[in-house]
């Protein structure tokens, strides 16, 4: 006897949580709530997801998230040109500037490409990488290379980037309240009772052809997610080991 498997929710972030909601639904309606006697409360569940739908929504659609992407593409632009103006100083025939360039280079290529990694590691490893340049010994090769003003102008960008992420959070804080949680609170309940109606069935052995494939998709559905989680907990784990030589460097 093939019963639903157990899924812990509360390890969902809210899109995974609401994508996989709304393929049980999808699931159940194809199936019909009334195979498994469950139509008021597929109801019920039905109604709690439309307000997490609702409450998600608020989250993309902050006017300061457009902001904070015009600012994220202009860093993006100073960082590229910086790496550009480097590359080419390297070609010239001047000896101090190509020394110089050599120097910044290797400072440059310690933090790789940050346009590709996401916002948070973004701006820490500009941080960092400008931190670097800004040190004293690093001050005369920036002004052989003409780069003096372009540093200034990625940190700028850069501080800006922080104060407009800090700011949309703040604002997603207090227009959310926590009301997407207070809404998956509402949803669990009614979905353990539809799964724990569907497994007492199947111990009964009174499912149909309809519902053993309702189940075997649902549980399809649930160890993609399990393996998600799998994963993001070991490069969670991996990341903490790492951290202490991270910290050296």
């Amino acid at each position: 006897m093939v019963k639903i498997v157990k899924l812990i929710l509360y390890k969902l972030r809210n899109g995974e949580y609401f994508q996989f909601m709304s393929d049980f639904k999808s699931l159940l309606e194809a199936l019909g709530p009334q195979a498994i006697h469950s139509e008021a409360e597929f109801a019920d569940f039905d109604t709690a997801l439309v307000k997490l739908d609702d409450e998600l929504r608020v989250d993309k659609g902050s006017v300061l998230t457009e902001e904070l992407q015009n600012i994220d593409n202009d860093r993006d632009k100073v960082w590229r040109a910086i790496d550009m103006r480097i590359d080419a100083t390297l070609l010239c025939t001047i000896t101090e500037e190509v020394e110089a360039a050599k120097r910044l280079r290797r400072v440059f290529d310690l933090y790789g490409d940050v346009r590709r990694i996401s916002y948070n590691e973004e701006t820490a490893a500009l941080s960092n990488l400008l931190g670097d340049l800004e040190q004293e010994e690093n001050n005369a090769f920036l002004a052989t290379c003409g780069l003096g003003e372009w540093v200034n102008r990625l940190n700028s960008l850069n501080v800006a980037f922080k104060a407009k992420q800090n700011e949309r959070d703040t604002e997603l804080a207090n227009k959310n309240s926590g009301n997407a949680k207070a809404v998956r609170i509402e949803i669990d309940p009614l979905y353990e009772l539809m799964v724990e109606r569907v497994n007492a069935m199947v111990s009964l052995n009174m499912q149909t052809p309809e519902i053993e494939n309702f189940v075997k998709e649902l549980n399809q559905k649930i160890e993609t997610l399990e393996n998600t989680l799998a994963s993001r907990e070991g490069r969670r784990n991996s990341n903490e080991e790492e951290l202490p030589a991270a910290e050296v460097n």
